[in-house]
């Protein structure tokens, strides 16, 4: 039987997650899938992020750590900057963005399909890696311009997602975290042979990008780009530099040689907030209408140049793409 939301205007004590790493995250999704929850659970923690469901189904989330389905698709050099305007102004404002690209050709359904869910299971992953502190659940938000359909199982999205945790524990003993810098060795440093997908990782290992740097860089996965760099570290292709991770102080000290931060270590906290006073409880389908006002949406840019996907299916890059 499904545990009752807490009364409104009430925090409740956090449930312990099933993962060290996750805060509260996971368990808030599980309570607020089996509560067949509509909203938006906006969730604190460096960065943090939202996760959007519609009757207790995850069809969104999203976080500055990990690439949404936009980047995904355009910097994989999947769809072209031109053809997502194209389509983005004629369909996201009647909420059509994904009809749009289907109808235009730009994607399949069975595509659509697997660069939302990508983005969903990459999101969750990367916001539970650097630990949420706490989670306010919302009845009310702005759709996402490009939903997860059907939607994913909450209960199956926390079992994926503990799993990718458990395996970034093996990649602490070389120093492969969320905020490490990776940095190619010299050529001829390994036989090992490198195929096209972790080539492109390890190409834009400078020592400067951090895994969130290249998977925007690439349009992939940030939890593909990690697995990948751990392979190349692995086979001596590459090394992580230690560096802090970022602090909220302006002035954190940059000490060469500091010890790995805890920063994708245990969280801290701690409470849930509940739906604002007035509500009774989870809010019901539909309740994540158009924005207030009837404005309509807007594209959000992204900085960093095109590349592909590797094998748990992302996007593959397009031959000849910018760069590469």
């Amino acid at each position: 039987m499904a545990t009752a939301a807490p009364p409104p205007g009430r925090t409740e004590p956090a449930t312990p997650a099933p993962s060290d790493r996750a805060g509260i995250l996971l368990s808030a999704v599980v309570r607020w899938g089996r509560q067949r929850f509509s909203g938006t659970l906006r969730l604190d923690g460096t960065p943090g992020g939202t996760v959007t469901m519609r009757d207790g189904l995850v069809v969104a989330a999203a976080t500055p750590v990990a690439p949404g389905p936009e980047p995904l698709l355009l910097r994989s050099g999947r769809i072209s900057e031109a053809d997502w305007s194209a389509a983005f102004t004629a369909g996201a404002p009647d909420g059509r963005l994904a009809a749009e690209l289907v109808e235009r050709g730009l994607l399949g359904t069975a595509g659509l399909e697997v660069v939302t869910q990508t983005a969903v299971f990459d999101a969750v992953f990367a916001m539970a890696l650097c630990g949420v502190r706490t989670c306010t659940a919302e009845p009310t938000g702005t759709p996402p311009p490009l939903p997860a359909e059907p939607g994913v199982d909450a209960e199956r999205l926390v079992r994926e997602t503990t799993r990718r945790l458990a395996t970034t524990e093996t990649w602490q003993s070389f120093g492969l975290t969320v905020h490490g810098r990776a940095r190619a060795l010299p050529a001829g440093a390994s036989a090992t042979p490198v195929g096209a997908a972790r080539r492109a990782v390890l190409d834009r290992a400078n020592g400067r990008r951090t895994p969130r740097d290249i998977a925007f860089a690439l349009g992939r996965g940030l939890y593909s780009v990690m697995t990948d760099l751990a392979t190349l570290v692995g086979d001596g292709l590459a090394i992580i530099d230690e560096r802090p991770a970022p602090s909220t102080a302006a002035t954190a000290a940059r000490t060469p040689g500091t010890a790995r931060t805890a920063a994708t270590g245990p969280a801290t906290a701690s409470t849930t907030r509940t739906p604002a006073a007035g509500t009774t409880g989870p809010a019901t389908a539909g309740t994540t209408g158009t924005p207030a006002g009837g404005a309509a949406p807007t594209q959000p840019r992204y900085a960093t140049p095109p590349v592909h996907e590797g094998p748990d299916g992302l996007p593959q890059r397009r031959r000849g793409a910018a760069g590469s």
